[in-house]
Protein backbone atom coordinates (compact mmCIF):
# COMPACT_ATOMS: atom_id res chain seq x y z
CA UNK A 1 0.00 0.00 0.00
CA UNK A 2 1.54 3.63 -0.82
CA UNK A 3 1.78 6.32 1.33
CA UNK A 4 -1.24 8.14 -0.17
CA UNK A 5 -3.47 5.22 -0.34
CA UNK A 6 -2.31 4.39 3.28
CA UNK A 7 -2.94 8.23 4.76
CA UNK A 8 -6.86 8.17 2.92
CA UNK A 9 -7.35 4.51 4.85
CA UNK A 10 -6.05 5.98 8.08
CA UNK A 11 -8.29 8.93 7.51
CA UNK A 12 -11.25 6.89 6.62
CA UNK A 13 -10.96 4.73 9.81
CA UNK A 14 -10.41 7.91 12.33
CA UNK A 15 -13.62 9.64 10.47
CA UNK A 16 -15.78 6.20 10.84
CA UNK A 17 -14.64 5.94 14.50
CA UNK A 18 -15.76 9.26 15.08
CA UNK A 19 -18.80 9.20 13.46
CA UNK A 20 -19.66 6.14 15.30
CA UNK A 21 -19.29 7.84 18.42
CA UNK A 22 -20.42 11.38 17.72
CA UNK A 23 -22.39 11.17 14.65
CA UNK A 24 -21.89 12.65 10.92
CA UNK A 25 -23.33 15.36 11.60
CA UNK A 26 -21.53 16.49 14.65
CA UNK A 27 -18.09 15.42 13.83
CA UNK A 28 -15.65 18.28 12.17
CA UNK A 29 -12.92 18.02 10.13
CA UNK A 30 -10.86 18.96 12.89
CA UNK A 31 -12.40 15.96 15.18
CA UNK A 32 -11.04 13.20 12.42
CA UNK A 33 -7.83 14.63 11.48
CA UNK A 34 -6.76 14.99 15.30
CA UNK A 35 -7.99 11.28 15.56
CA UNK A 36 -6.18 10.67 12.56
CA UNK A 37 -3.07 12.20 13.68
CA UNK A 38 -2.43 14.66 10.45
CA UNK A 39 -2.93 18.24 9.97
CA UNK A 40 -6.02 19.47 8.39
CA UNK A 41 -4.14 20.73 5.11
CA UNK A 42 -3.48 16.60 4.62
CA UNK A 43 -7.69 15.81 5.12
CA UNK A 44 -7.84 18.80 1.46
CA UNK A 45 -5.37 16.82 -0.65
CA UNK A 46 -7.44 13.76 -0.62
CA UNK A 47 -11.53 15.11 0.29
CA UNK A 48 -12.99 18.31 -1.18
CA UNK A 49 -15.12 18.65 2.24
CA UNK A 50 -16.82 16.31 5.06
CA UNK A 51 -19.48 14.81 2.55
CA UNK A 52 -16.81 14.18 0.02
CA UNK A 53 -15.22 11.56 2.84
CA UNK A 54 -18.63 10.62 3.76
CA UNK A 55 -19.76 9.87 0.36
CA UNK A 56 -16.67 7.71 -0.36
CA UNK A 57 -16.98 6.08 3.07
CA UNK A 58 -20.21 4.78 1.95
CA UNK A 59 -18.82 3.78 -1.42
CA UNK A 60 -16.11 1.95 0.16
CA UNK A 61 -18.35 0.11 2.87
CA UNK A 62 -20.72 -0.92 0.66
CA UNK A 63 -18.33 -2.14 -2.38
CA UNK A 64 -16.29 -4.16 0.52
CA UNK A 65 -19.68 -5.86 1.26
CA UNK A 66 -20.71 -6.44 -2.06
CA UNK A 67 -17.39 -8.19 -2.82
CA UNK A 68 -17.49 -10.17 0.26
CA UNK A 69 -21.00 -11.63 -0.28
CA UNK A 70 -20.43 -12.80 -3.73
CA UNK A 71 -17.17 -14.50 -2.87
CA UNK A 72 -18.91 -16.31 -0.10
CA UNK A 73 -21.88 -17.61 -2.88
CA UNK A 74 -21.55 -21.20 -3.33
CA UNK A 75 -24.75 -22.29 -5.07
CA UNK A 76 -25.43 -22.99 -8.53
CA UNK A 77 -29.13 -22.16 -9.10
CA UNK A 78 -29.46 -18.54 -9.92
CA UNK A 79 -31.89 -17.74 -7.72
CA UNK A 80 -30.67 -19.54 -4.65
CA UNK A 81 -26.89 -17.80 -5.59
CA UNK A 82 -28.87 -14.42 -5.74
CA UNK A 83 -30.52 -15.35 -2.06
CA UNK A 84 -27.47 -15.81 -0.69
CA UNK A 85 -25.90 -13.27 -1.83
CA UNK A 86 -28.72 -11.15 -0.61
CA UNK A 87 -28.78 -13.10 3.00
CA UNK A 88 -24.75 -12.72 3.82
CA UNK A 89 -25.30 -9.00 3.53
CA UNK A 90 -28.84 -8.60 5.72
CA UNK A 91 -26.65 -10.67 7.89
CA UNK A 92 -23.53 -8.04 7.78
CA UNK A 93 -26.01 -5.16 7.93
CA UNK A 94 -27.81 -6.58 11.35
CA UNK A 95 -24.14 -6.90 13.39
CA UNK A 96 -22.92 -4.12 12.32
CA UNK A 97 -26.22 -1.17 13.10
CA UNK A 98 -24.31 1.81 12.44
CA UNK A 99 -23.11 0.67 8.63
CA UNK A 100 -26.74 -0.27 8.39
CA UNK A 101 -27.85 3.30 9.28
CA UNK A 102 -25.37 4.88 7.12
CA UNK A 103 -25.95 2.60 3.72
CA UNK A 104 -29.25 2.62 4.18
CA UNK A 105 -29.58 6.53 3.90
CA UNK A 106 -27.54 6.22 1.07
CA UNK A 107 -28.85 2.88 -1.07
CA UNK A 108 -30.15 3.95 -3.63
CA UNK A 109 -26.51 6.46 -4.85
CA UNK A 110 -24.12 3.68 -3.56
CA UNK A 111 -25.73 1.43 -6.07
CA UNK A 112 -25.45 3.67 -8.80
CA UNK A 113 -22.82 6.04 -8.56
CA UNK A 114 -19.95 5.98 -10.64
CA UNK A 115 -17.00 4.19 -9.11
CA UNK A 116 -13.13 4.48 -10.19
CA UNK A 117 -11.25 0.99 -10.55
CA UNK A 118 -9.61 1.46 -7.21
CA UNK A 119 -12.66 0.24 -5.40
CA UNK A 120 -12.23 -3.94 -6.98
CA UNK A 121 -14.61 -3.57 -9.42
CA UNK A 122 -12.70 -3.74 -12.48
CA UNK A 123 -15.42 -4.84 -14.57
CA UNK A 124 -18.00 -2.69 -13.56
CA UNK A 125 -18.53 1.10 -13.45
CA UNK A 126 -20.73 0.94 -10.15
CA UNK A 127 -21.70 -1.48 -8.00
CA UNK A 128 -25.06 -2.45 -9.29
CA UNK A 129 -23.69 -3.44 -12.64
CA UNK A 130 -21.16 -5.56 -11.12
CA UNK A 131 -24.07 -7.02 -9.13
CA UNK A 132 -25.74 -7.37 -12.98
CA UNK A 133 -22.80 -8.90 -14.09
CA UNK A 134 -22.41 -11.61 -11.72
CA UNK A 135 -26.40 -12.66 -11.59
CA UNK A 136 -27.38 -11.73 -15.43
CA UNK A 137 -28.31 -15.43 -15.80
CA UNK A 138 -31.86 -14.17 -13.17
CA UNK A 139 -33.01 -12.94 -16.39
CA UNK A 140 -34.43 -15.51 -18.43
CA UNK A 141 -36.29 -12.62 -20.92
CA UNK A 142 -35.16 -9.79 -23.04
CA UNK A 143 -35.25 -6.99 -20.45
CA UNK A 144 -32.92 -4.21 -21.79
CA UNK A 145 -29.76 -3.59 -19.31
CA UNK A 146 -31.75 -0.75 -17.14
CA UNK A 147 -34.46 -2.64 -16.69
CA UNK A 148 -32.56 -5.92 -14.90
CA UNK A 149 -30.58 -2.65 -13.13
CA UNK A 150 -33.65 -1.24 -11.85
CA UNK A 151 -34.88 -5.01 -10.71
CA UNK A 152 -31.96 -5.70 -9.21
CA UNK A 153 -32.29 -2.43 -7.05
CA UNK A 154 -35.68 -3.09 -6.00
CA UNK A 155 -34.55 -6.32 -4.54
CA UNK A 156 -31.76 -4.56 -3.20
CA UNK A 157 -34.01 -1.83 -1.55
CA UNK A 158 -36.67 -4.03 -0.32
CA UNK A 159 -33.83 -5.98 1.41
CA UNK A 160 -32.63 -2.48 2.98
CA UNK A 161 -35.76 -1.76 4.08
CA UNK A 162 -36.22 -5.32 5.47
CA UNK A 163 -33.00 -4.38 7.78
CA UNK A 164 -34.15 -1.11 9.27
CA UNK A 165 -37.44 -2.83 10.23
CA UNK A 166 -35.71 -5.54 11.87
CA UNK A 167 -33.83 -3.43 14.13
CA UNK A 168 -36.76 -1.41 15.36
CA UNK A 169 -37.64 -1.97 18.96
CA UNK A 170 -40.91 -1.92 18.03
CA UNK A 171 -40.33 -4.53 15.28
CA UNK A 172 -43.67 -6.69 15.16
CA UNK A 173 -41.34 -9.31 13.40
CA UNK A 174 -37.58 -10.85 14.14
CA UNK A 175 -35.15 -10.59 11.47
CA UNK A 176 -35.20 -14.35 11.03
CA UNK A 177 -38.87 -14.17 10.31
CA UNK A 178 -38.38 -12.02 7.82
CA UNK A 179 -35.78 -13.79 5.97
CA UNK A 180 -38.31 -16.15 4.44
CA UNK A 181 -40.77 -13.67 3.69
CA UNK A 182 -38.15 -11.15 1.74
CA UNK A 183 -36.91 -14.95 0.31
CA UNK A 184 -39.98 -16.06 -0.85
CA UNK A 185 -40.81 -12.41 -2.77
CA UNK A 186 -37.08 -12.43 -4.52
CA UNK A 187 -38.06 -16.14 -5.93
CA UNK A 188 -41.48 -15.15 -6.98
CA UNK A 189 -40.30 -11.71 -8.88
CA UNK A 190 -37.31 -14.13 -10.42
CA UNK A 191 -39.30 -17.00 -11.39
CA UNK A 192 -42.18 -14.75 -12.90
CA UNK A 193 -39.45 -13.42 -14.79
CA UNK A 194 -38.49 -16.00 -15.87
CA UNK A 195 -41.96 -17.46 -16.69
CA UNK A 196 -42.29 -14.58 -19.62
CA UNK A 197 -40.08 -15.26 -22.03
Amino acid sequence: MSDVENKKEKIMDAALKIFQEKGAEKTSVRDIMTEAGYGLGTFYLYYTDKNDLEEKMVLNIGTEIILNAEKMCKETDPIERYISFVNYIIDYLISHPFELDLLSKNITWTLYTKIENDYGLSEADSTLKYILNKYDNLFLTNHTESQKLYILSLTLEIMMSTCKSAVLEESILSIDEMKPVLFAIIRKIFDRIGENK
